[in-house]
């Protein structure tokens, strides 16, 4: 398929403002089991006060309108996702995502009625710029066409499932103060894994060979799977954190696994030169912590502090 580089960036930043309308409802609707567990008694927290939802939440989640309309929306993104893929690169597309933080920042602070400190616009600046740069630094090293063998295809999407299921366990049993964040970046890492066997997959529909190739099932059954196990896993950052750690995890990491994928797996990476890699590395490092730095500047966040200190 021919590339069209300025509609896959304007398809993308139309598909951000899909995801931070998708991440704002089902927080609020996360938010609501998490709060009403709470008040009937049922235990929702372990002993050090970390929140997990059950089952039963997770259910609960699954009755609500208003958590399918955020699906609704989240789908309808994926879905001009797909189409910017199909114009782009992984390593192009992917980057431009980070622009959902900044929406997400609006809408949750118009809808819980909280001042956006200038220490939150810093730390989302400080995501986008690192995201930003990284995506110009894979923009002036973009391929014209993906090559990859199809068995590092599945090796490499198994390693990203690993390394997901390893945030989740940092998640689950970490630190408070890094469970929202590492929640959401194990269903970012798998997200981001998605971006690549979507272009995977694209790559064998044009080719015609996808109707008698193994692999090409496996991918799909990799990408149904792994849309199931990283939307919950995002319900779980939810339960633990504000939005807008949640969509930066999942447009900082997200983008950074999906591109590591696109080198390393997709053949990506045969214009990036040594100057170029570094860059990516540093500018990684600058969006990631930029994402930490939102979590410790939320309002929410800094409201909970006397009361881990009290526990």
């Amino acid at each position: 398929m021919n590339q069209n580089l300025p509609l896959a960036v304007l398809l993308t930043v139309l598909t951000t403002v899909l995801f931070a309308w998708s991440a704002t409802l089902q927080h609020g609707v996360v938010g609501e089991q998490v709060v009403g567990e709470q008040v009937v008694g049922e235990r929702s927290e372990d002993a050090t006060g970390r929140q997990s939802l059950s089952g039963g939440q997770l259910w609960a989640l699954v009755r609500s309108p208003r958590w399918w309309l955020g699906m609704a929306l989240n789908g309808a993104g994926a879905v001009i996702s797909v189409a910017a893929l199909m114009l782009a690169p992984v390593t192009v597309v992917q980057p431009l995502a980070i622009l959902a933080v900044p929406w997400t920042v609006l809408l949750a602070s118009r809808m819980q009625g909280h001042r956006v400190a200038p220490a939150l616009w810093g730390a989302v600046g400080l995501a986008v710029a690192g995201t930003g740069l990284f995506a110009v630094v894979a923009v002036r090293h973009a391929v014209e066409h993906d090559v990859f063998d199809d068995s590092w295809l599945v090796v490499g999407a198994l390693v990203v499932f690993a390394v997901a299921g390893a945030l989740a366990v940092v998640g689950a049993r970490g630190p408070v103060a890094w469970r929202c964040f590492a929640w959401a970046s194990a269903g970012a890492v798998i997200f981001g894994l998605e971006s690549g066997l979507v272009k995977a997959a694209g790559e064998y529909v044009g080719a015609g060979s996808w109707r008698t190739s193994a692999t090409f099932w496996i991918v799909i059954v990799m990408l149904v799977a792994g849309s199931v196990v990283a939307t919950a896993l995002m319900q779980q950052g939810y339960a633990n954190g504000p939005a807008e750690t949640v969509v930066g995890a999942m447009n900082a990491v997200g983008p950074i696994a999906a591109v590591v994928f696109g080198i390393a797996v997709l053949g990506e990476g045969a214009a990036i030169t040594a100057t170029a890699a570094a860059t990516m590395v540093l500018a990684a490092a600058l969006a990631v912590t930029g994402v930490i730095l939102l979590s410790r500047f939320h309002p929410a966040s800094r409201e909970s502090e006397p009361e881990q200190a009290e526990a």
